[in-house]
């Protein structure tokens, strides 16, 4: 579910966040625009049942950053964007 929010599947569960495809068009056609994403593991515990059965319990996540060329190739941007809570 959190690839599909990140590329705007569905409604976004912040006020004001947006996709990826929103800031691109945003931005507009003449401007290319760059970024990566991946998932990362908040939380990770087993728990075990009272008749011994583990059951695994997991929080995650997605970050994200927009990308700019630099002397490198494409580099994280300091800040992505302000108004992006």
């Amino acid at each position: 579910h959190l690839k599909e929010l990140s590329f705007g599947e569905y409604d976004q569960p912040v006020i004001g966040m947006k996709s990826c495809f929103e800031y691109s068009e945003k931005d507009g056609e003449d401007s290319e625009w760059s970024a990566r994403e991946w998932f990362v593991v908040r939380k990770a515990e087993i728990h075990v049942s009272d008749d011994q059965v583990l059951i695994p319990y997991l929080k995650m996540g997605v970050e994200a950053r927009e990308q700019i060329l630099g002397d490198a190739g494409l580099e994280d941007a300091p800040i992505t964007r302000p108004d992006h809570p």
